[in-house]
């Protein structure tokens, strides 16, 4: 297929192709040349620009059809689609070279004409000067553009299929700084180009995802309602007596370990059962900061129980770690999800045991006030009594 045939068949099925930029760029260059030759650069600027235009709204239909920039990306729905954009990078790099080298030759053949005719026009030379610099800037632009969009496609492809990257990542990713990449996505976010995009509140992070945000906000919530219930535990613990503080401050020692086995250990079962046993103990040692006489009741927990579960846990999770899972292995790790079910009911009866005494309170209330009522007769059986006379 010839380049004429080739150019009719790419303009019938819509598909951009660079006999069309080979063309405009001629009309451009005709468009030069009329100025310059009848010395009239008035319309220069605004003739370039409708061209633009005009080429701009002729690629529509691969804009909106997505063009092969985004053929191969990775979750599609999140990212906007750039042929339009793709399209005018080029026309302003080839537009702008021809102003600029047209504009530039033109200023040169000024200046001769000047030196030969020792006459000046200032008019002519400032018309070609701004011509030339304005040459340079779309030059820019679509040089810049077209920069903009490689590093686009650097970035989802760092992505791959998450919906989020920390820029560290994307700075490796398209071998700039980390600040320059900050600026870089928060200007493709303005303009567009993630969808769904935003950057976390400590500016460490590219989401591009509005449910994957949501779940980050959640997350940032709780850690905020966490820190804030520690700092006011802390405040408490502060006011608490030496002997309260050096038992809370090892609970939460022993607390921290739990947790972090629990981080390490990925099944769901066993993981259920270590969650539960951080709500336990940690509801016994709150229980503890309120009321400072139980504490030594809990002198077993702290000095055999808790210390026994690290223990545990640690094995579990050297276990658990092995790449080869044989049969005393599993036998050992089922035996140590048993005992977590044993303590569990062991620190669930010590939770009990420590609300006791409120526990009689109530009952001691609640004992008082049924006397009471019967007493002035208002309980239920006395109405009833009431009713029948």
């Amino acid at each position: 297929m010839d380049g004429r045939k080739e150019k009719e068949q790419n303009r019938k099925t819509g598909e951009f192709h660079f006999y069309d930029i080979e063309e405009k760029a001629r009309e451009v260059q005709k468009i030069i040349e009329k100025a310059v030759d009848s010395r009239n650069y008035q319309k220069l600027n605004q003739s370039i620009t409708q061209m633009v235009n005009k080429t701009l709204n002729q690629y529509q239909k691969e804009t909106r059809s997505g063009s092969s920039f985004g053929e191969a990306l990775q979750n599609q729905d999140l990212y906007a689609k750039l042929g339009g954009e793709r399209v005018k990078s080029i026309l302003f790099i080839v537009f702008g070279s021809i102003l600029a080298g047209s504009m530039a030759i033109a200023l040169l053949a000024v200046q001769i004409l000047q030196a030969v005719m020792a006459r000046s026009n200032p008019v002519s030379t400032a018309v070609t000067l701004a011509g030339t610099a304005a040459g340079l800037v779309m030059l820019f632009r679509g040089c810049s553009l077209l920069g903009r969009l490689g590093r686009f496609k650097k970035y989802i492809r760092a992505l791959g299929t998450r919906t989020y990257c920390d820029f560290h990542k994307l700075s490796s990713a398209v071998g700039r700084s980390v600040k320059f990449v900050k600026r870089d996505i928060k200007k493709m976010i303005k303009a567009g180009w993630f969808l769904e995009g935003s950057v976390d509140r400590t500016e460490t992070c590219l989401i591009t995802s509005r449910e994957t945000y949501q779940q980050y906000e959640e997350t940032q919530k709780a850690l905020e309602r966490r820190k804030q219930q520690e700092e006011e535990e802390t405040a408490e613990r502060e006011k608490a007596s030496p002997q309260v503080q050096e038992v809370l401050k090892r609970g939460e020692e022993f607390l921290e370990k739990i947790r972090k086995s629990n981080d390490a250990i990925p099944g769901e079962e066993i993981s259920a059962k270590i969650d539960r046993m951080e709500k336990i103990v940690d509801k016994i040692f709150e229980r503890a900061l309120e009321h400072p006489e139980i504490i030594p009741d809990l002198r077993r927990m702290m000095d055999y129980y808790l210390p026994m579960t690290v223990k545990l846990l640690d094995a579990y999770e050297d276990m658990d770690s092995q790449p080869v899972q044989g049969e005393t292995i599993l036998s050992s790790k089922k035996e140590i999800e048993e005992t977590l079910d044993t303590l569990n009911d062991a620190f669930g009866k010590l939770l009990d045991s420590v609300f006791q005494d409120t526990a009689w309170d109530v009952s001691s209330d609640i004992s008082v006030l049924h006397t009471m009522l019967a007493q002035e007769g208002l309980k239920n059986s006395d109405f009833v009594k009431q009713q029948n006379k």
